[in-house]
C-alpha cells in the first residue's frame, strides 16, 4: 500500500442493489478511524437496475500534515480496488482503462442481464467468459465470488455482502470493527446487513480460469408432475418442470398438464441423436406463449401478497414509514378481449391499426385499501380467463404454430426447429402482437401445399423472417 497516496476504490453496481448506502459505509468506516476519505456517485437509473458507480478514495494513515485534495474521478492506472457487482459492470469498468496489473478485481458471478440483453427477442445474454479472460489477463488480482447466494443467505441487499468482500481483500486499510460500527450507524437492516457483511468476509473465491457460465435457475416441477416430468428427455426436463410451475401460478392445474400434452407429440417425433434440440426450443417458446400477460394476470401480480413489503426492501425503507404505491393504467380495446368472451368482442367495433395506445387513463392508489379491491377484483376472474377472446386468440395460434413445426421434423428437422423458434412473434401486446401474428399467419397458412410445392422458398422464408424479428425487432415487417 503507497501512503504516498489515497488508496483508490471502483465500485460498479446496478440500481437497488444498494452502492450509495455501501457508499456511505466506507466513508463513516474511514472517519470512525480518523482517516480522511472521499466518495463520489454517479447513480444512473437507480430503481431500473441502470448501471451506477461508485468512486472512493481514503488515505491510509490518519494525521495528515495538510488536508488532502481528492478526485472525484478515477484515473486508469490509479485503481487499487474494482469491485463489480455483475460481470458486465466489471468489463464496463474495464473498457474504461481502470483495471490493470496495480488492481485487484472483485467481481460477482450472477449475471443480471442489460437492457439491451434483454430487448432482443429470443436469447440475447452475452457470454461471460471471454469477459472473465479479459479481467484475468489485465487484472493484478482477480475473484470471483457468489454474492448473490450469501446475500439471499443473510437476508440482506448484495451491497452489505460485497462491503465484507471488500474487507477481506486487505487493500482497504479500515478496521473491521469500524466498518461493523458503521452499518449500525446507518440503522438499515443492521442485523441482516451485519451477517451478510460476516458472509463476504468469509466468500470462497472461484479461479478465473473457470470459464463456466452461471448456472440457470430452474424452478423444480411441482409435487403432482414430478412423475410425469422424469419421464421425459432428461435435458428437457428441467425447462419443463420450471413451465409447469410456472402455468400452474398463472392459471391451475389443468393448464399445467395441458403444456404437457402439447410438448409430448414433439417429444415423439425429436430424437436423442439431435439432443432434442427441437423439444428444449418448443418447451421455452410454448411455456413463454402460453403465459401470455392479460389484464387479468397483471391485476393478480400487483395484488400479491409481499409485494408492498418488496417494494420498501428494494428501497430500504422500514415498516414505520409511510409508503405509498400509485399504479398508472390505460387499459383500452386490448384489454377488453382479455375480459369480455369471443362471441360478444365480435359485435365491438374493431379499433384502427395503429391506435393502441388509445384507453382510459387510470391511476391506482394501490397501496390503499380502494385501489387494492379494484385490482384484486380483477385477479379473481382467473377461472374466466378461458372464456375470453384474448384466451381463445392465443390458443387457436399456439395449436396452428405446434402443428406445422412437428409436421415437418421428420422430413427437415432444421425448418421444424426454425418454424419453433418463429414463436418469437407472439410477443408485446397491442399492435405489436398483433403485427407478429399477421406474420405468423402468413408463413403458416397452407403449409403442406407450401413445402410441397417450393420447401427451399419456403425454408428461406422461415428464416427470413427469424432475421427480421431478431434484428430489427421494432418496426413493421412487410
Amino acid at each position: 500500500m503507497n501512503k504516498g497516496r489515497p488508496t483508490c476504490v471502483l465500485v460498479a453496481a446496478l440500481g437497488g442493489q444498494g452502492g450509495g448506502v455501501q457508499a456511505d459505509w466506507l466513508v463513516t468506516a474511514a472517519r470512525l478511524d480518523g482517516l480522511a476519505a472521499q466518495a463520489t456517485s454517479i447513480p444512473g437509473v437507480a430503481q431500473r437496475t441502470g448501471a451506477t458507480t461508485y468512486y472512493f478514495e481514503v488515505y491510509p494513515q490518519p494525521d495528515l500534515p495538510v488536508r488532502p485534495v481528492f478526485s472525484i474521478y478515477p484515473a486508469a492506472g490509479a485503481v487499487d480496488l474494482v469491485v463489480s457487482f455483475e460481470p458486465m459492470e466489471a468489463a464496463r469498468a474495464l473498457s474504461g482503462g481502470y483495471v490493470g496489473r496495480e488492481t485487484t478485481l472483485i467481481t460477482a458471478r450472477e449475471r443480471i442481464f442489460s437492457t439491451a440483453e434483454k430487448i432482443r427477442p429470443g436469447d440475447g445474454t452475452v457470454s461471460v467468459g471471454p469477459v472473465f479472460d479479459a479481467l484475468r489477463r489485465c487484472a493484478g488480482s482477480m475473484s470471483i465470488v457468489d454474492m448473490g447466494k450469501a446475500a439471499r443467505g443473510a437476508g440482506c441487499h448484495p451491497n452489505a455482502v460485497m462491503f465484507g468482500a471488500m474487507m477481506a481483500s486487505n487493500i482497504l486499510p479500515m478496521r473491521l470493527e469500524s466498518c461493523r460500527q458503521a452499518i449500525v450507524q446507518s440503522g438499515v437492516a443492521v442485523e441482516n446487513n451485519l451477517a451478510g457483511f460476516a458472509a463476504g468476509m468469509n466468500l470462497p473465491r472461484e479461479t478465473p480460469d473457470n470459464r463456466e457460465e452461471p448456472a440457470i435457475e430452474f424452478m423444480p416441477a411441482p409435487a403432482g408432475f414430478a412423475g410425469a416430468v422424469a419421464g421425459l428427455p432428461k435435458v428437457v426436463q428441467p425447462m419443463a418442470g420450471h413451465a409447469m410451475a410456472h402455468l400452474l401460478d398463472y392459471q391451475d392445474e389443468a393448464y399445467a398438464q395441458l403444456y404437457l400434452e402439447r410438448l409430448r407429440p414433439v417429444i415423439n417425433v425429436d430424437t436423442a441423436a439431435r439432443d432434442h434440440r427441437l423439444s428444449v426450443i418448443v418447451g421455452r417458446r410454448l411455456a413463454a406463449w402460453m403465459a401470455f400477460e392479460d389484464v387479468i394476470r397483471v391485476a393478480e401480480l400487483k395484488t400479491r401478497p409481499g409485494r408492498l413489503k418488496r417494494i420498501r426492501g428494494e428501497l430500504n425503507i422500514a415498516d414505520d414509514v409511510p409508503l405509498t404505491v400509485h399504479d398508472y393504467l390505460k387499459p383500452g380495446r386490448d384489454e377488453l378481449d382479455g375480459l369480455l368472451p369471443a362471441a360478444l368482442v365480435k359485435w365491438l367495433p374493431r379499433r384502427k391499426f395503429g391506435k393502441s395506445g388509445s384507453g382510459v387513463a387510470m391511476k391506482l392508489k394501490t397501496s390503499g385499501p380502494l385501489g387494492w379491491l379494484v385490482l384484486r377484483s380483477l385477479a379473481t376472474l382467473k377461472s374466466w380467463r378461458r372464456s375470453t377472446a384474448r384466451y381463445q386468440l392465443e390458443q387457436d395460434m399456439i395449436e396452428l404454430w405446434l402443428q406445422q413445426a412437428t409436421s415437418v421434423a421428420t422430413d427437415d428437422y432444421e425448418l421444424a426447429c426454425n418454424t419453433a423458434e418463429l414463436a418469437i412473434w407472439a410477443r408485446g401486446y397491442g399492435d405489436v402482437r398483433e403485427r407478429g401474428f399477421d406474420r405468423l399467419s402468413q408463413i403458416l397458412k397452407s403449409w403442406p401445399q407450401r413445402i410441397a410445392a417450393d420447401r427451399e422458398g419456403l425454408c428461406e422464408t422461415v428464416k427470413a423472417s427469424l432475421a427480421a424479428a431478431y434484428c430489427d425487432p421494432d418496426l413493421e415487417v412487410t
